[in-house]
């Protein structure tokens, strides 16, 4: 069984919500976006589970002025309860005097995902930064 209209749409959402709960340092917000046992490999740091995420959600938007991540090109492919998300993403910050908004990261996510009590989650985000 392939993915429906309405699983798409809320794999979409599901990485617009994972992106404005990072950028605002929404943990409680970041960690929903996520299973339980979740990972986050972003490869020099690699996060295991609500705790570790949320202690690195919680710091994050204070890292860098107003960061923005824009994730964009995503393709999302599965079939009933497991679904993968791959996309481009680039994230924005405010560098420089006066300040500008600059790409100080780019590169591309490769996920999997889980359907968890009917929501769609990461079960593992990985981010490959372009070299």
């Amino acid at each position: 069984m392939s993915l429906t209209t309405e699983d798409l749409l809320e794999i979409q959402g599901l990485a617009a919500r994972y992106n404005h709960a990072i950028d605002s340092g929404d943990a409680d917000a970041f960690i929903a976006t996520f299973v339980e046992s979740g990972v986050l490999d972003a490869g020099v740091l690699t996060l295991e589970g609500h705790s570790a995420l949320k202690d690195f959600a919680s710091n994050f938007a204070t890292s860098a002025r107003a960061p923005r991540h824009v994730a964009t090109n995503l393709v999302i492919e599965g079939d009933g309860d497991k679904a993968t998300l791959k996309a481009y993403v680039q994230m924005f910050a405010l560098t420089g005097e006066p300040p500008r908004q600059n790409i100080t990261a780019a590169g591309k996510y490769s996920d999997t995902l889980a359907k968890e009590d009917g929501r769609w989650k990461f079960v593992r985000r990985t981010f490959t930064a372009d070299s």
